[in-house]
């Protein structure tokens, strides 16, 4: 159950649990080895606790340089940040003011989904996101060993979603169970969300430009499908594309695998 994923802080609402996956061999993901969340600058101190009780030592960042520093990480002294931005810039637009949006938003429903599927098609096959995934697998595997590695976005939901695609592909997680984690942000965020379409409504923001926040506020099958089917078509799976393109060695995944998979029930 997705409560049972949660961790309920208050200030990253979108911090999850990835222990106890199954894997089509029949093993699970390690429990207290890998969290996914949002946005860590609003932690409060009881969450910062939490954290450090769940045994995190090692925070991903994956933000963009001027999230990062409009926004840094909010963790205690014992945890290291380390920082691997996907993209230069927020390209889901997450953090976007409703007077910027409105600019290219207001005029056609669709402009919202149609630049989340560029988005994902960026996600997969873009530089600097390749050169990111190298990096964020690199410190998986070098820092994995008897610790919490906790990597998050700005929503958690694109570029930590899209890591956790690779991550539990890799790992051995059936697709279908992978996309239903991935769907479960909108459970999450769903309260962020609808704030944010409120402020469009108070700023009298038209049905296109709501719909568009919606699209860019949430998360989507289409989305999951539009870089899964990309990573299937041009590279034949998620490790051959982790192998052929994204550069890990065999050597590296079989140490991920070691780490993080159990066959202990618990």
């Amino acid at each position: 159950m997705l409560s049972q994923r949660t961790l309920a802080l208050t200030g990253a609402p979108n911090t999850r649990e990835l222990g106890g996956y199954v894997t089509r061999s029949g093993q699970r993901v390690r429990t207290h080895a890998l969290l996914r969340a949002d946005n860590l600058a609003e932690l409060s101190l009881a969450d910062q606790r939490k954290l450090v009780a769940y045994g995190v030592t090692v925070v991903v960042d994956t933000r963009s340089h001027a999230e990062w520093v409009t926004a840094p990480d909010k963790v205690p002294q014992s945890i290291q940040v380390c920082h691997v931005p996907i993209f230069n810039n927020d390209e889901t637009e997450s953090t976007q003011t409703i007077q910027r949006l409105n600019r290219y938003y207001a005029d056609d429903p669709r402009n919202g989904y149609r630049r989340m599927l560029r988005v994902y098609r960026r996600l997969v096959l873009s530089a600097q996101p390749r050169q990111a995934y190298k990096r964020f697998f690199e410190l998986l595997a070098t820092r994995g060993a008897g610790t919490t590695i906790l990597y998050h976005c700005t929503s958690g939901k694109d570029r930590t979603g899209m890591c956790t695609l690779l991550l539990l592909g890799v790992l051995g997680v059936p697709i279908a169970q992978i996309k239903q984690d991935y769907l479960a942000t909108n459970l999450v965020c769903l309260p962020a969300v609808v704030r944010r379409i409120r402020d469009a409504r108070r700023h009298h923001m038209n049905q296109n430009f709501q719909s568009s926040i919606l699209d860019l506020s949430t998360v989507s099958g289409d989305y999951f499908d539009q870089a899964l089917t990309l990573i299937d078509g041009e590279f034949g799976g998620i490790k051959p594309y982790l192998v052929d393109y994204i550069g890990l060695s065999e050597a590296m995944i079989h140490q991920l695998q070691r780490l993080y998979l159990t066959t202990d029930l618990a």
